[in-house]
């Protein structure tokens, strides 16, 4: 079945046509571009052409920018429970300020601060969790490269704070541990990773 339009809507159309047509006719549009016919072709391209821009930029799949880290790492002092910054290309453990473990190793752990707040200051600031290779496995994994996070993962142990028992990231348990990172807090929010500033 063919799609009547109705005689009342064609002569409205009809009508605002023949509008649109004599407004032209008095601007003169018609003659002025017939008289300047190069650029009137000008201006078609350069818009064919942005919006070929547009369309690509918007189209296109966006590839990840960097990951901006800073030069510095969080590290939590095991002693004191207090944090202090170091290399970011040191994995830990390492020396603390307060000394020694009482067992006599490092006391300093790589901690992974976040915040609820977007610009926070130092007291707003959390320990998601601590971190150190997986000293049962010989090839050491990059401190710093936190770009893939299943190569990070790999001979990586974590553990929270409070926790005594330090668990492999891969493991469901240490899965657990960043899962529970993520949740929202009563209000709604999510944690935000703090790199330490540079100084």
């Amino acid at each position: 079945m063919a799609l009547k339009v109705p005689d009342l809507l064609q002569y409205e159309l009809r009508h605002r046509l023949e509008q649109w047509r004599g407004a032209l006719e008095r601007w003169g549009l018609r003659r002025w571009i017939d008289q300047h016919f190069g650029g009137v072709v000008v201006v078609a391209f350069l818009s064919v052409g942005l919006l070929g821009f547009v369309l690509i930029r918007t189209l296109w799949p966006a590839r990840p920018g960097p990951v901006v880290q800073s030069r510095l790492a969080w590290f939590c002092d095991a002693n004191t429970g207090r944090l202090f910054t170091d290399s970011f290309k040191k994995a830990g453990p390492i020396p603390a300020p307060s000394g020694s473990l009482p067992d006599g190793g490092h006391a300093g752990f790589r901690a992974h601060v976040y915040s609820y707040a977007l610009k926070p200051n130092e007291s707003e600031f959390f320990v998601g969790f601590l971190e150190r290779p997986d000293p049962s496995i010989g090839a050491k994994a990059g401190a710093y490269d936190i770009t893939d996070s299943q190569a990070w993962a790999q001979g990586r142990l974590i553990k929270r704070v409070k926790d005594d028992r330090w668990v492999a990231a891969d493991s469901a348990q240490g899965q657990a541990i960043l899962r529970e990172l993520l949740k929202p807090d009563a209000r709604g929010r999510t944690p935000v990773y703090q790199w330490p500033r540079s100084k």
